[in-house]
């Protein structure tokens, strides 16, 4: 997995770089188009080339919280459009719906989720 990132891109300028770069490409001013084809790809550099490089970022991204975060991101990624537009079509308050969001990713996580994975991984 190491050499699959050219060493010029292992740097944590190219990741903070391409990090603004995708973010600001997720701006209402710029194309739909690109955010897909240009944001979407600068983020996942970001990502990959912060794993490769030292620096301030990797201790705080590497605690606990953020790894757990990181475990129940894809979770808290499928339940968050239901509570999404639940909030944007009843004006709800939005706090508490983020802690529906996470009590349901939470729990599917840890319900479906984790054990789908440990028998993947054992069967599989």
């Amino acid at each position: 997995a190491d050499r699959r990132l050219p060493a010029c891109l292992k740097s944590q300028h190219v990741a903070l770089a391409a990090a603004v770069g995708g973010v600001l490409l997720f701006s209402d001013r710029v194309p739909t188009t690109l955010h897909y084809t240009l944001a979407v790809p600068l983020l996942a550099l970001a990502v990959n080339a912060l794993d490769f490089a030292g620096g301030p970022l990797k201790g705080p991204l590497s605690s606990r919280p953020m790894v757990m975060l990181g475990l129940w991101s894809y979770s808290l990624y499928l339940w968050q459009q239901p509570f999404y537009k639940f909030v944007d079509e009843r004006g709800s308050a939005p706090l508490p719906m983020l802690a529906a969001v996470f009590a349901c990713a939470l729990a599917s996580y840890y319900i479906v989720e984790k054990p789908a994975r440990g028998w993947l991984n054992r069967n599989w």
